[in-house]
């Protein structure tokens, strides 16, 4: 991705804060309309002339006003993201007759409906489709290198390091199963329940396919402290099971005497 997360987080709270302009834009030009409409006495090519500016205005500022509120992303997907979305597809396309099939569970326990969307959330819009939770306020999105939660106008964005993923069974209270998703990250924690237990299972485990594949090995600089370390800890290894080795008394053989494996210390005096 061409966006580090900090600044793809700045860029999506301010796109979150800028106000649409279209409203005052429709406001103005239909009050605009009516003076005309009434200064020509109701004359229908004046009217329909009027009315033909201020929807032109209109398309024309509600297409500024995306472009304005919306953060553009180019992700590279690699091949662990794309069995993730399409576990996602299909999960989306074969979910029960239940509406809807998910649902965000609050922390007071109250259940919220949540969609199944491919496009990302609400101000992020990318080349390729990104899975996401999408909620009245809060939406969870994944991208192939970064995780984007939303509440509200503000955003929060973290590495698939940071992503922890479980998926138990819940009981309903009337009776059933509900398939509970739980995704930790930075601090945040999202609870879902999918009508499917098997769902919610392939999920999480489409999720950690995510998460193991952006596990990388530690940095340059700490790799030779760690190289060295780890043959220092096995030269003590060796060195304690030569010294076990050295301690162990050598077995005798078996006496045709006693007939037992070791000959007793008084038997052979």
């Amino acid at each position: 991705m061409t966006i580090a997360p900090d600044a793809l987080r700045r860029q999506l709270d301010a796109a979150a804060a800028a106000r649409p302009h279209t409203p005052v834009v429709v406001t103005v030009g239909l009050a605009v309309a009516v003076a005309v409409a009434a200064g020509t006495d109701l004359d229908v090519p004046a009217t329909t002339a009027a009315l033909l500016v201020v929807a032109v205005a209109a398309a024309v500022t509600r297409r500024r006003d995306r472009a304005r509120r919306t953060v553009v992303v180019t992700p590279a997907p690699g091949p662990r993201h794309e069995q993730l979305v399409a576990t996602w597809e299909r999960l989306r396309c074969a979910a029960t007759s239940w509406e809807p099939a998910v649902w965000e569970v609050a922390p007071h326990g109250g259940h919220a409906p949540v969609a199944r969307r491919l496009d990302g959330p609400r101000h992020l819009r990318a080349g390729e489709p990104v899975p996401t939770f999408a909620g009245a306020r809060h939406e969870l999105a994944f991208l192939p290198e970064c995780v984007v939660l939303r509440d509200g106008r503000f955003h929060t964005v973290v590495g698939y390091d940071a992503l922890e993923v479980d998926a138990s069974v819940h009981e309903r209270a009337g009776g059933g199963r509900l398939g509970r998703l739980t995704v930790r990250a930075a601090g945040v924690t999202s609870v879902y329940d999918l009508a499917s237990v098997d769902a919610a299972c392939a999920t999480a485990a489409a999720l950690r396919g995510v998460t193991d594949a952006h596990v990388r090995p530690a940095p340059e600089a700490e790799r030779p402290a760690r190289v060295a370390a780890r043959r220092a800890s096995r030269a003590r290894a060796v060195g304690d099971a030569r010294a076990r080795l050295a301690a162990v008394p050598e077995q005798r053989q078996a006496s045709d005497a006693t007939g037992r494996s070791c000959a007793s210390p008084t038997a052979a005096l």
